[in-house]
C-alpha cells in the first residue's frame, strides 16, 4: 500500500508548490506525500494532518500535499515545499477499506462523494467506510478498482484559498 497521496492529474504543465514553516522538535518530521495544514489560528507553521482530517470549518485550514521532506530538527525550524491545492488537480490515494472501491460500480457511486482521510494503519488513504459529509475535504472524481484506488480533489473551501479561519 502507498504511504503517500500522488498527484494523479493535473491541468497545469508542472503544479506550483509553495515553502511552509515547521515548527522544531523532530528531524524531518512530514515526508512526501504527507497531507498538511496549519497547526493554528494565526501561525506560520504546518503540522501532518491527523487521522480522519480535514473536516471543514472544525480542522484548521488545509495547506496541500508535502513536494518535499521537512528540514526541522529537534533545535531548529525548518521548511516543507507543498503543493498548492489548485482547483482541476486531482490525487490519488487507496481507500481504506479496499472491498469498498474494488469494483467500478463501487467507484461510481462515490463520485461526489466527499470524505476524509485516514492513518489507522500507518499508510495515508481515503475512508471511504466513513461515509460521505457535507464537511468533508475531498471529493471522489473516479477511481482504479483494479487497485482500489480512489481519485479525489481537495475543495477549495478547505484550503486558504476559500477558508475563512477556525
Amino acid at each position: 500500500m502507498s504511504k503517500v497521496i500522488e498527484i494523479h492529474d493535473s491541468p497545469y504543465s508542472a503544479v506550483p508548490t509553495m515553502k511552509c514553516q515547521v515548527a522544531a522538535g523532530a528531524a524531518a518530521t512530514i515526508a512526501i506525500g504527507t497531507p498538511v495544514k496549519k497547526s493554528g489560528t494565526a501561525t506560520q507553521y504546518v503540522v501532518p494532518c491527523v487521522d480522519g482530517d480535514l473536516t471543514i470549518a472544525t480542522d484548521q485550514t488545509f495547506m496541500g500535499f508535502a513536494a518535499s521532506t521537512s528540514t526541522d530538527t529537534a533545535a531548529a525550524d525548518g521548511v516543507l515545499e507543498v503543493y498548492i491545492p489548485l482547483t482541476g488537480i486531482v490525487y490519488k490515494g487507496k481507500a481504506k477499506t479496499a472491498s469498498l472501491a474494488n469494483t467500478q460500480t463501487e467507484i461510481d457511486a462515490m463520485v461526489g462523494d466527499a470524505y476524509v482521510l485516514d492513518l489507522t494503519t500507518g499508510d495515508w488513504t481515503i475512508d471511504t467506510a466513513a461515509g460521505d459529509a457535507a464537511a468533508n475535504a475531498f471529493y471522489v472524481v473516479g477511481g482504479n478498482p483494479l487497485n482500489s484506488e480512489v481519485f479525489f480533489m481537495v475543495r477549495s473551501d478547505a484550503t486558504f484559498f476559500g477558508r475563512q479561519q477556525v
